[in-house]
């Protein structure tokens, strides 16, 4: 106000000067009021735009240049490679090789006398040499149907035998376009690889029609691992966003000790969840934080304690009081996960495990408590969430076999991810269900020691004669 003005106001008596503080106080609540949202607003668009794989649940690959940078480097003073010590790994001779060539010495080592044929006798076991190469053929067989004409004038052509594709291409080349499909490769780029290494000519419209001869030779297998996964002792679950004709799905896998299973549904939420794990799941799920996971006892559940260590980091990253507690924290569960991965500790000793970690254990209730009487409202909420769901934080120190993080999921759904950047997802309920039993097959056979060619051809071969495919997983 101008000084004229004020002193107008002054000369209106009391009651104006007091009605001019009483509007001015309330105008400064209210800009008071409005900085706090403000200031709280920048706050959380500076925390999202620090986001990375080490505060939070992205995937390393979208990090910043700067967030690489500032990745903690280890260096422990060892050289690179394998150290001293290290059993080391070679690669295993093959039994029965398809051929053998013998190569004799021509002369003594020793003296140089030579040696002639008829002097040659092997000391010992020969050294054996193997030597590896691809040797691609393609076999073409012509099945010729006759025709026959009858008495009646009737001309009869014979009908293709079972077992014989209706197509030009046989159950080894559609397994072939199914594995590299698998593998993230575009149909077109199929066509070229088994054009390049096979001299077979194919479009991408022909690679099309056998991978999906080989996703509906795939039912019972995905079926047969359904049920394997839904029975197995301890699960992890993981979910990402996977597209269908441009609109946003969600892609989930649920894995055990030797199998993976992923599904597709429309939604991100409880309805997905209980399809994928059951309606009451038995065992232990290790999965993340997400809510969608709250239908199930905390008594059956393990959190990723890697997860809970992002958001411990993520904590730390702020200012004052809500920021040493998360330090605190991520201190804290650091060193509870370097107890845990202590050299020479025995795997199925429950008992010295608690014993290890129980101090940790005791340290970090001590600071989700404090951080649940932080006047900050998001970190109260935060460590009061976690408190709710403490046991659930150590089902692995109770149960034999649960692992403490879902580092199995989020390798499994890894490469998922990576065909949905390469490929813009599906569009079609049956490319949901090639993409779903793909991923199951191709994750499933690495945890079983197959070859997924291998599998696939039989599993086509016996679908083409009207016989089950066989059996994926072994008997337990």
């Amino acid at each position: 106000m101008r000084r004229d003005e004020i002193d107008l106001v002054y000369a209106s008596g009391p009651d104006a000067v007091a009605a001019l503080i009483a509007a001015q106080a309330a105008r400064i609540d209210e800009l008071v009021a409005a900085n706090a949202l403000l200031a709280a607003r920048v706050e959380e668009l500076e925390r999202q735009a620090g986001r990375n794989s080490r505060n939070s649940s992205l995937p390393p690959s979208r990090d910043s240049p700067d967030a690489r940078k500032a990745r903690p480097k280890k260096r422990s003073g060892r050289r690179q490679g394998g150290q001293p010590g290290h059993p080391g790994q070679s690669r295993e001779m093959v039994a029965d090789p398809d051929r053998r060539v013998e190569h004799w010495p021509l002369a003594c080592g020793g003296c140089g006398e030579p040696i002639s044929g008829e002097d040659r006798a092997c000391d010992g076991d020969p050294v054996c040499h193997q030597i590896s190469e691809i040797v691609v053929r393609t076999e073409v067989t012509e099945h010729q149907r006759m025709r026959v004409r009858c008495t009646c004038g009737t001309c009869t052509l014979a009908a293709l035998p079972a077992g014989v594709p209706a197509g030009a291409f046989g159950p080894s080349i559609a397994a072939a376009a199914a594995t590299l499909t698998a593998a993230r490769v575009s149909r077109r780029e199929v066509a070229r690889l088994l054009g390049d290494l096979c001299g077979v000519t194919l479009s991408a419209a022909s690679i099309e029609t056998l991978v999906k001869q080989a996703s509906d030779a795939l039912e019972d297998a995905y079926a047969e691992v359904l049920a394997a996964v839904d029975q197995s002792p301890v699960r992890g679950a993981d979910e990402t966003s996977f597209s269908r004709a441009g609109q946003t799905q969600w892609l989930s896998v649920a894995t055990a000790k030797q199998a993976a299973l992923f599904q597709i549904a429309d939604r991100r939420d409880r309805d997905a969840a209980k399809a994928l794990l059951g309606e009451t799941p038995t065992g232990v799920i290790v999965s993340d934080r997400y809510a969608v996971y709250l239908f199930i006892d905390d008594a059956q559940r393990q959190l990723c304690l890697a997860h809970v260590l992002r958001d411990f980091t993520a904590l730390g990253e702020r200012g004052g009081a809500p920021g040493r507690l998360g330090r605190k924290l991520a201190r804290e569960l650091t060193a509870a996960f370097q107890a845990l991965n202590k050299p020479g500790r025995e795997p199925g000793d429950l008992t010295a495990l608690r014993s290890d970690l129980d101090p940790h254990r005791d340290r970090i209730r001590d600071l989700l408590q404090q951080g649940a009487r932080c006047r900050d409202p998001k970190t109260r909420r935060f460590a009061t969430g976690l408190l709710e769901h403490e046991t659930a934080l150590w089902t692995f120190t109770r149960i034999p076999g649960v692992p403490a993080t879902n580092n199995a999921s989020e390798r499994a759904l890894r490469h998922a991810v990576m065909w949905r950047k390469t490929s813009y997802g599906t569009q079609t309920d049956h490319g949901d269900r090639l993409v779903e039993r793909l991923l199951t097959l191709r994750e499933t056979c690495r945890l079983q020691g197959h070859r997924l060619h291998d599998y696939l051809t039989d599993a086509i071969t016996a679908d083409l004669h009207g016989q089950p495919i066989p059996a994926l997983l072994a008997p337990p």
